[in-house]
């Protein structure tokens, strides 16, 4: 009897390690990635918004077949915001876990802090929202599915000429790689045909909003219009402490104002900004758009945004490539530098030799906390903001 058991055990052990090596090649193992975003910390509402396109774009990459067979996980740690802990993590996803690529970070200041790693160990890391201009020569294996600055810092400075036909501008930034991005960009664009553009980057011991406020409202002098380049964490304060101070005149922003809570929290602060942003409809017929809107409304209870739609294609792009050219990083980068047109939620997505994405912009115009395409008002938006324009230059 006892005998039989034993023998009996051995062959269970046998059938077990049998179907252990079966099944590890039939679609039961795993294909991972990370994700290094800034869930808590000064820029938590975007990271937010990330951290939720990525959980719903790998349910999607799953229920269609995961890759090749094997089921698509996502290991995501917080960089509480900040650049140092950011490439931290990164590190640990790369010699822990071996992830062939990330996703992040979440802010240029992240993306250029993680950089480095990606090219010495090799790794895809690829941001669905960083726009800094210095990411374009980042490194070979550092890509974006979020315009560069470059982009929408010359988006802006032509609307403020062209549109608004204002001459002198306040550029009001916080000191970091994204604001100066952006500052660097329209100063010099706007600057042609002798515009001119005066700066106020915003010190680090500004202490509260109100005297923050205080200083801009101090630099105004004949400028026009203001372009605050920056996070809306920092710069919604700002504002609303300005308005509070009598700020009465155009206000252009940068696509961080995209970000829903922030519209929602700070609606009537808000009203009547413009800002480019990304392509991004949530009222689109295609069936991934109306799939995306419908999956986030159940799951969160609330509108996605341009943040979550670019980490949503961020991760539903790597899943497509790695099922066309394969899992290894350097298949991953071949497969991300050969794709063309890729229609994701947040429109169509194409990467140059830098590991830019080609997307275009639209200008928005904030109505009742919500971003509204400007074209849909624009005879309605507007001529007040041009009217007023005119008043500041020639006194009337």
């Amino acid at each position: 009897m006892g005998v039989k058991a034993a023998g009996m055990t051995f062959g269970w052990i046998l059938l077990a390690v049998f179907l252990a090596a079966a099944l590890s090649g039939c679609g039961v193992r795993v294909v991972e990635l990370g994700a290094v975003l800034p869930l808590t910390g000064s820029y938590a509402a975007y990271g937010r918004s990330l951290q939720r396109g990525v959980l719903l774009a790998a349910d999607r990459v799953n229920r269609e077949g995961g890759v090749e067979g094997r089921r698509l996980e996502v290991e995501i740690r917080d960089s509480a915001s900040d650049p140092q802990r950011a490439s931290e993590e990164f590190r640990s996803l790369i010699t822990a876990l071996r992830i062939p690529a990330a996703i992040g970070g979440g802010t240029s200041g992240e993306t250029l802090a993680m950089a480095p790693l990606a090219n010495q160990y090799q790794r895809i890391l690829l941001s669905p929202s960083a726009s800094s201009p210095r990411i374009t020569t980042a490194g070979d294996w550092v890509f974006r599915n979020w315009p560069s600055d470059e982009i929408e810092g010359r988006t802006l400075a032509d609307f403020a000429a062209y549109s608004l036909h204002a001459t002198r501008v306040l550029v009001i930034s916080e000191r970091d790689p994204y604001a100066e991005g952006i500052r660097s960009v329209f100063k010099e664009r706007f600057g042609a045909a002798g515009r001119s553009t005066r700066s106020l980057a915003l010190p680090a011991d500004a202490g509260s909003p109100e005297n923050a406020a205080r200083l801009a409202m101090e630099d105004l002098g004949d400028a026009q219009a203001v372009l605050l380049a920056g996070y809306g964490e920092e710069l919604m304060p700002l504002l609303k402490a300005m308005r509070e101070r009598g700020f009465d005149r155009p206000v252009l922003s940068v696509s961080s104002m995209a970000e829903t809570t922030l519209l929602r929290r700070y609606s009537e602060t808000a009203e009547g900004a413009i800002f480019p942003r990304p392509v991004f409809d949530p009222e689109a017929t295609s069936t991934d758009v109306r799939a995306f809107v419908s999956d986030y409304r159940a799951r969160f209870g609330e509108e996605p945004d341009t943040y979550a739609a670019h980490a949503y294609d961020a991760v539903c792009i790597l899943a497509a490539v790695m099922r066309g050219s394969g899992v290894r990083p350097q298949e991953i980068r071949r497969g991300l530098l050969t794709m063309r047109n890729y229609e994701g939620v947040a429109g169509v997505t194409s990467f140059d030799a830098h590991g830019d994405a080609i997307q275009p912009l639209q200008m928005c115009v904030v109505r009742g906390g919500r971003a509204v395409p400007l074209k849909e008002v624009l005879g309605d938006a507007l001529p007040p903001l041009q009217k007023r324009v005119e008043e500041l230059r020639f006194g009337r």
